[in-house]
């Protein structure tokens, strides 16, 4: 897949970030490039793929969420005429299009095999980088080019771009030597938390991350509720935290 770059740091970094779930896609089952006429029904590792790919599917809502603030709040930029509010209506409606399709196949994941719901996150990452680039994000980078050069960052797009789309953004200001060391030692010791849990704990961790309820987690995996509940116990132990928002937040320093 072809990435046609916009001139945008930010942007091109999203589409690059896109097109790193693009390859981890690829590798979500070799056997199926060496046995096209496997059916996944055959296959012990079912589970396990419909895990990595819920947690991809997660992953591209929040990555949703970063990517459209940022480019609505480019369009802010944009003068009122015809032309740049229609582009701005359009945008806006594929941004809702790409939301509607991932919540849809939220559900799709869990009850497709994992080759047909795999397809359908392949199709929508083409149409991302495809289509929805072409038609919409490369014309926005010109038109606000010739509007206004440059974008008012406010704290609470930054912080939404920092938690969904990615850290180190182009335009951040880069963070101190101290500062550095320190977030680098945090990160050294949350890795080292969660090797410390067991492959279901591992499982269950991502999910609850993720915003799954006890229930969902417990269907996605195939246990009963308890068990969730008593793995989400030793994984609060472990991580060092007493709920969810805990988690997040620290979770959130590896991003």
């Amino acid at each position: 897949m072809t990435i046609t770059k916009t001139g945008n740091a930010e942007i091109d970094q999203q589409h690059e970030i896109l097109d790193t779930m693009v390859a981890e896609l690829e590798s979500l089952c070799l056997d199926a490039g060496q046995s096209p006429d496997t059916l996944c029904h055959e296959c012990c590792q079912q589970k396990l793929c419909q895990t990595r790919l819920s947690a991809m599917v997660d992953r591209l809502g929040a990555f949703l969420a970063g990517h459209a603030t940022y480019e609505e709040r480019m369009m802010e930029l944009l003068p009122d005429t015809p032309t740049c509010q229609s582009h701005v209506k359009a945008h806006k409606a594929a941004h809702q299009g790409l939301a509607k399709q991932l919540r849809k196949l939220g559900v799709q994941v869990s009850s497709d095999t994992p080759r047909a719901a795999s397809t359908e996150v392949w199709r929508i990452l083409g149409d991302w980088l495809g289509d929805h680039s072409s038609l919409f994000d490369n014309r926005l980078v010109r038109m606000t080019k010739s509007a206004s050069p440059e974008i008012d960052f406010d704290s609470e797009l930054v912080i939404m771009l920092d938690r969904h789309v990615f850290p180190n953004r182009p335009t951040a200001p880069k963070a101190s030597k101290e500062g550095g060391s320190a977030r680098q030692k945090a990160k050294v010791e949350i890795r080292g938390r969660i090797e410390s849990l067991s492959p279901t704990q591992k499982n269950v961790f991502w999910l609850v991350v993720g915003g799954k309820k006890n229930r969902e987690i417990a269907e996605e995996l195939g246990i009963t509720v308890n068990t969730v509940k008593t793995h989400r116990a030793a994984i609060f132990s472990k991580m060092d935290v007493s709920s969810v928002v805990e988690l997040v937040k620290k979770t959130d320093v590896l991003r």
